[in-house]
């Protein structure tokens, strides 16, 4: 968490997810980028008054970004906070301007703020969150307004008893350490699992000591989906965060397999940690 990126469009939730940020560099002595970014469609451009600025990509893209670093230092002025982040204006689609921005700054995590979606939206597009979780090359903390690192004391780990995810795991481990958190180990069992709930846990027991993990409980819980245990297993802890994998689906593979750590993004009320489990296995 030494290089924090943060989408920002000075709406409430990202000025919360802003502080957040903030709050997380200076936890580990890093820094912190805000990115604005400048989605210039053709309905914006013939909005415009035709007596105003020329119609040109570069003086548009200038005056915006000028009008948005005016109100980003009123923003960091209001904040208070010891850690001066930086600020970036870019036009272009925000999840990808947000995976360019990774690579130029060498970010290693971005924190954005979500207010979640459902229905036909949700299905067809999708949140900007979403976009980004999905195809984030880095670990991903979405938040809901309003939450604070202090307030994080348990890591929800929903898992599969796999014992090749040693990467990833160390990241948990990590996320584990930061937040000096109780680690809860969570198997959501469907109804189309065979194996007893004694096997079950037995299973994550050994997992938790194959990955030599500390200061840990283990869970199994019955649900109708993956989803649905993880939701209702992270409304029963407070101060909680979730922490998954995200398989990165894109196209028609996200829609028909959809992802279980979008879903969670979606409809929990607290803060998920996720990363893509093909860079991290």
């Amino acid at each position: 968490m030494k290089k924090i990126l943060i989408p920002f469009d000075f709406s409430a939730l990202s000025v919360s997810a802003l502080r957040f940020a903030l709050d997380l560099a200076e936890a580990a002595q890093g820094e912190v980028t805000a990115l604005h970014v400048v989605n210039m469609t053709p309905a914006y451009l013939e909005s415009l008054d035709p007596n105003g600025y020329p119609i040109g990509s570069a003086s548009i893209l200038s005056e915006l970004g000028r009008q948005a670093t005016l109100d980003f230092a009123r923003v960091r002025g209001e904040l208070k906070t010891q850690l001066e982040p930086g600020f970036r204006v870019e036009q272009g689609l925000l999840h990808q301007i947000v995976i360019k921005t990774v690579h130029e700054t060498q970010a290693d995590l971005i924190v954005m703020g979500t207010n979640g979606s459902s229905g036909i939206t949700e299905l067809m597009l999708g949140s900007n969150t979403e976009k980004v979780v999905r195809m984030a090359p880095i670990p991903v903390i979405s938040i809901h307004k309003g939450q604070k690192i202090n307030q994080i004391r348990n890591i929800i780990f929903p898992t599969t008893i796999d014992l090749d995810q040693h990467r990833f795991i160390w990241q948990i481990r990590a996320l584990q350490i930061f937040f000096k958190a109780q680690l809860h180990l969570l198997y959501v069992k469907t109804p189309d699992c065979k194996e007893t709930d004694k096997a079950l846990t037995a299973k994550l027991e050994q997992l938790a000591a194959y990955y030599d993990l500390k200061d840990f409980t283990v869970h199994v819980t019955h649900a109708a989906s993956e989803e649905k245990g993880v939701l209702r297993f992270a409304s029963r802890i407070p101060g909680s965060m979730v922490a998954m994998a995200t398989h990165g689906y894109t196209g028609l593979t996200h829609l028909m397999l959809g992802s279980i750590a979008e879903n969670v993004i979606n409809h929990t009320h607290e803060p998920v940690w996720t990363c893509r489990l093909s860079e991290h296995i």
